[in-house]
């Protein structure tokens, strides 16, 4: 059992019984007494759990892991943190390559990635369920661009609803999806109940899912679960994401890259 799921297991029973017993864990997971007391300074340390003596209990007080219902505006998410995410974009641009077909969903970095693909590429074939991202795109005569349909949000300029039968028949050779939080056990969540059944369904139907999240993302917990880890091929975000959360992602099936 790697080091992710054995992270996962002591938090399902945390929740469930209201504590975890160290002797209890090394039995169950059948590993020895040190790695559990590994495991369990690991989750101390990122916020998800306190220690007690032979075990632990839920977090009094969340360190690192911070909820995030309140709803950020486009408009104010356009404005942060924009050089980081003009060089995780970038980066992202170059696993590329002309032909493919690629999703984009509806947010802020995604828009910016969208300036990328249009600036370097020829011919793609972009899936979306912004219409930012199809206007900036529309010029492009080499681009074929298929919105998903769907209700028109006025305040994302997006399009959500339940899931699309037109999904159902494309196939995706990358999704680059964006998230509001990402966390090595609470998965990527992000605020919009509508857009995020549209973005599952784009992770089933594609080849690779990579998380495009500056270092802000880290450690946060928002209103709406998009996805496990696990269900994410790569990761790429910038040089601030917290350290202690770095082993977490490096110990799972997830690539991280970590750009300067």
């Amino acid at each position: 059992m790697l080091a992710t799921q054995r992270h996962l297991a002591i938090l399902e029973l945390l929740e469930k019984e209201g504590i975890v017993h160290t002797a209890d864990l090394v039995r169950r997971m059948n590993v020895s007494s040190e790695t559990i007391r590994k495991d369990l300074d690991s989750l101390e340390q990122s916020g998800h759990l306190d220690r007690v003596h032979g075990g632990a209990v839920p977090a009094a007080s969340s360190k690192n892991i911070q909820k995030t219902p309140e709803y950020i505006s486009f408009q104010i998410r356009s404005t942060q943190n924009l050089d980081q995410k003009a060089a995780i974009t970038r980066y992202a641009a170059t696993l590329v390559k002309e032909g493919q077909v690629i999703a984009l969903d509806y947010g802020s970095t995604s828009q910016i990635m969208a300036l990328a693909l249009r600036d370097q590429f020829q011919k793609l074939t972009v899936i979306t369920n912004s219409v930012r991202n199809a206007l900036l795109l529309a010029d492009c005569p080499g681009f074929t661009i298929i919105l998903t349909g769907g209700v028109f949000n006025k305040e994302e300029f997006s399009l959500t609803d339940e899931p699309t039968p037109l999904l159902d028949h494309l196939h995706i050779d990358i999704f680059f999806m964006s998230a509001t939080g990402v966390d090595p056990v609470i998965g990527c969540t992000d605020q919009g109940l509508g857009e995020a059944k549209i973005q599952q369904q784009m992770i089933r139907n594609a080849s690779k899912t990579i998380v495009l999240a500056d270092s802000s993302k880290f450690g946060q917990g928002s209103l709406v679960k998009l996805c496990p880890i696990s269900d994410v091929n790569l990761i790429i975000t910038d040089s601030g994401i917290p350290n202690d959360l770095i082993p977490l992602f490096r110990e799972s099936q997830t690539e991280l890259v970590i750009l300067p």
